[in-house]
C-alpha cells in the first residue's frame, strides 16, 4: 500500500494591501498589523498541526506567516512555484480603481466570485494552473509520505486544491480561501482519498 502523505493549505494573514483592499499578486507586501496580531493569535492552533515540513511561497507575507505561526525556519522551505497569480496592472489598484480602466477588464464569475480575465501584463489562469500542476509534482515528488504544510495565496491555492480535487482549471475557481483558512488533503499515488472540512486557525482581519 502507498504510502500517505498529508497537504494542509493556509492561505497568508493580511497583508496591507489587503487592509486597503488593494490587488497584490506579485507585488511583494509585508502583513498588515491585523495580520501579524492574527498570526499570533493562531500559534498556538498552528502548533498542533505536527507537519514535518513547511512550503512557502518566496513572497515576504507567506514567508513572514508561517514565521509568525511559530514554525521553526529550519522546516520551511521556500518556492517561486507557489507565488501568487501576477495581476498586472490591477496590482497596487483597488476594485473602484479598476472599474475606470481603459481597455476595460474582462470579468468572469464563478461561485459567486469575479474573477479578472484579461489584465494587461496579467497571468492568464491556464498559467496559474500549469505552475499549481507543477507545484503538486514538487510536493509529492520531495514529500511523499509525510505531513507538509503549504502557505500560499488565494488565487494559486484555488488553483492548486483544483489539481488535488480533480477539477479543471476555471472550476477550481469556485472555492476561495480566507486568509488563515486551513485546507487539509490526504492522499496516496497522487489520488486524492479525503479532504477534511476547512477552518480557521484564528477570526482574521478582513483580507482580499
Amino acid at each position: 500500500m502507498a504510502a500517505e502523505t498529508i497537504i494542509h493549505t493556509l492561505r497568508h494573514a493580511q497583508s496591507t494591501y489587503g487592509a486597503e483592499q488593494r490587488y497584490a499578486g506579485s507585488v511583494d507586501v509585508p502583513l498588515s498589523d491585523t495580520g501579524e496580531r492574527d498570526c499570533l493569535k493562531a500559534a498556538e492552533s498552528a502548533a498542533r498541526l505536527h507537519v514535518d515540513v513547511v512550503v512557502t511561497s518566496a513572497m515576504t507575507r507567506a514567508i513572514d506567516t508561517a514565521r509568525l505561526l511559530g514554525f521553526d525556519p529550519s522546516r520551511c522551505v521556500q518556492t517561486s512555484l507557489c507565488n501568487e497569480r501576477r495581476f498586472g496592472v490591477l496590482e497596487g489598484r483597488t476594485w473602484h480603481d479598476v472599474q475606470s480602466l481603459d481597455p476595460p477588464i474582462l470579468f468572469i464569475e464563478v461561485g459567486g466570485e469575479r474573477h479578472s480575465v484579461n489584465p494587461a501584463g496579467g497571468e492568464p489562469f491556464e498559467d496559474v494552473w500549469q505552475r499549481a500542476k507543477e507545484f503538486k509534482d514538487f510536493v509529492l515528488g520531495r514529500y511523499a509520505g509525510r505531513s507538509v504544510l503549504v502557505v500560499s495565496h488565494g488565487v494559486f491555492l484555488q488553483m492548486f486544491h483544483g489539481t488535488i480535487r480533480g477539477s479543471s482549471c476555471i472550476e477550481s475557481l469556485a472555492s476561495y480561501p480566507s486568509s488563515l483558512e486551513l485546507f487539509t488533503f490526504r492522499l496516496a499515488d497522487g489520488r486524492l482519498l479525503e479532504e477534511s472540512e476547512s477552518r480557521m486557525l484564528s477570526a482574521p482581519g478582513e483580507g482580499f
